[in-house]
């Protein structure tokens, strides 16, 4: 019994090849604000689930509780990363540096459909100055920010997620001069 053996070199790809993901990231051109108080660091943390680029949504209309991502899109880089950088360009230090931080514990960044066509963009968790010499927390700051999304996708997500960045660092911004803080500095 002989084999035919027939060269299937010529014939093309018979495997698609998968398309690469579409990169987002929190766009750039923030704008820089006035902060009262030098800080030392600026600290973001979140949970070990929110460390990858995984962009992740729920589809709250169907369960409060389960996570998805896409699959055709990730972040360019961990949400911690890029809160990181935006927040550090955008409260813009005055003065001596001093020997508090400000670190942020970033506990929601997922993006909650209400609707199928209805989208937002959440960002919570909390904000703590912190006296970096005694290692004590000064003030607190929990935090939940809502941005409409523009679409019901990623890029619409990307979108909302953007704004949302631009709100948190304007809320931390009023609250490191509230006058509730400017009370704190002599402690820094």
């Amino acid at each position: 019994m002989g084999m035919v053996i027939v060269p299937l070199a010529g014939c093309g790809p018979l495997v698609a090849r998968p398309q690469p993901p579409a990169l987002h990231d929190l766009g750039g051109g923030r704008a820089s604000l006035a902060v009262g108080l030098a800080l030392r660091d600026i600290e973001v943390a979140a949970p070990s689930w929110l460390e990858g680029t995984a962009m992740y949504y729920r589809l709250a209309y169907r369960s409060a509780t389960r996570l998805d991502f896409y699959g055709g899109s990730r972040w360019s880089a961990p949400p911690v990363e890029m809160l990181s950088v935006a927040l550090r360009r955008m409260l813009e230090p005055a003065g001596p540096v001093s020997a508090c931080a400000l670190q942020v514990q970033v506990d929601e960044f997922v993006q909650s459909f209400d609707q199928p066509d209805s989208a937002r963009a959440l960002i919570g968790g909390r904000a703590s100055l912190v006296d970096t010499r005694a290692r004590r927390v000064l003030a607190r700051l929990p935090f939940s920010i809502s941005e409409p999304g523009a679409g019901a996708d990623a890029a619409g997500g990307a979108a909302a997620f953007s704004r949302g960045v631009d709100a948190l660092g304007g809320r931390l911004a009023d609250w490191l001069n509230s006058p509730e803080l400017k009370a704190l500095r002599d402690d820094c």
